[in-house]
């Protein structure tokens, strides 16, 4: 089954004033030229952060839900649903059958055209636990109970491993996690061993490797790559990589055959605005230092635009109050930024 995968970023209880202690890689230092967020305007998006982006393939991006501030700050659960293309913009999605609860593992079924999306919290922030499933192309969602997956999700992520077609997922505890999207399945894996607990890592689905790679979360700063077919887990321990972070963003190019990171928040919740790419075959993190680039910000997200070979990235800020709602393209082929039209 051809399925395209992204990493989620919608976490809307996140606790406030969680830190990330100092990394011991190599700090990221931002050296491009931040531009300024954009403005909201009717037929687009609210500003938001906690939100999840993915790519349709020929589709364009697709997003979900987050919240305008955090909720010790007057912000407010969104569970709207947009898709993205650079043709045409945003335009809105779902409105007949919208979600009542949010979360952040994420996948997107390309052969059915179906999104998942684990679901952990409800609308006033209560505890759910709950599988949501969106179709593409009637426009609709319709509800899943969890039955026997997950519970500790909360700050979790997921990447869809096309060769198997499962979502992984790793909880809070750190135990690994597979979903079977055709029968309703949750699968314990349980491999010999696996990256510690976190939360608000980010995780991508590397498809020329078939590996999950894994960077960051709450207090670490370590990369770590999931095989399916030997349920293994390696901390790939590479010798330059970005500064420790969570609430940062990652995405596959598939032209380059790289995984994307921008963004996040370091020591303090001290946003970043670097941008990297990570090569798994050679285990090597580079720092790109493109000119132009978004402002530094956390609680962003990023998917792939399959139609424009480039990343997308929506939203997020420099803190839980202030959420942006600028659109941010990235070519990966001439390393550049720039403010969507």
């Amino acid at each position: 089954m051809a399925v395209l995968a992204v990493v989620a970023a919608a976490c809307a209880g996140s606790p406030s004033g969680e830190a990330v202690p100092s990394a011991t890689q190599a700090v990221a230092t931002t050296r491009a030229t931040s531009a300024p967020p954009s403005t909201p305007v009717a037929g687009q998006p609210l500003g938001r952060g906690y939100h999840m982006l993915l790519g349709l393939g020929d589709r364009g991006v697709w997003m979900f839900g987050g919240e305008t501030a955090g909720p010790r700050l007057g912000g407010r659960e969104l569970m709207d649903t947009w898709t993205y293309q650079r043709s045409s913009g945003w335009s809105e999605r779902g409105r007949g059958s919208a979600p009542t609860a949010t979360g952040d593992a994420i996948a997107y079924d390309a052969a059915s055209g179906r999104v998942v999306v684990l679901a952990f919290e409800g609308p006033s922030y209560e505890s759910v636990s709950e599988t949501w499933v969106y179709d593409v192309s009637a426009d609709r969602w319709e509800r899943r109970a969890l039955g026997a997956g997950p519970l500790a999700v909360h700050g979790a992520r997921a990447a869809y491993a096309a060769k198997a077609d499962r979502l992984i997922v790793l909880d809070e505890f750190g135990e690994t996690w597979a979903y079977d999207v055709d029968t309703d399945t949750w699968t314990k894996r349980a491999p010999a061993s696996h990256p510690p607990g976190r939360r608000y890592y980010a995780m991508a689905y590397d498809e020329a490797a078939d590996r999950v790679i894994l960077f960051g979360g709450l207090g670490s700063g370590d990369t770590w790559a999931y095989d399916f077919a030997s349920n293994a887990w390696k901390d790939m321990a590479p010798p330059t990589s970005p500064s420790a972070r969570l609430y940062h963003a990652m995405a596959y190019d598939k032209k380059t055959a790289r995984v994307i990171l921008f963004g996040g928040a370091g020591t303090g919740e001290q946003p970043l605005g670097d941008t990297w790419s990570y090569d798994y075959r050679a285990n090597t993190w580079t720092e790109l230092r493109p000119q132009t680039a978004p402002s530094a910000r956390a609680w962003h997200s990023m998917a792939y635009d399959a139609v424009g070979g480039s990343i997308v990235l929506f939203g997020g800020g420099t803190d839980r109050a202030h959420f942006g709602a600028d659109t941010w393209i990235y070519d990966p082929a001439r390393n550049a930024w720039s403010p969507a039209p």
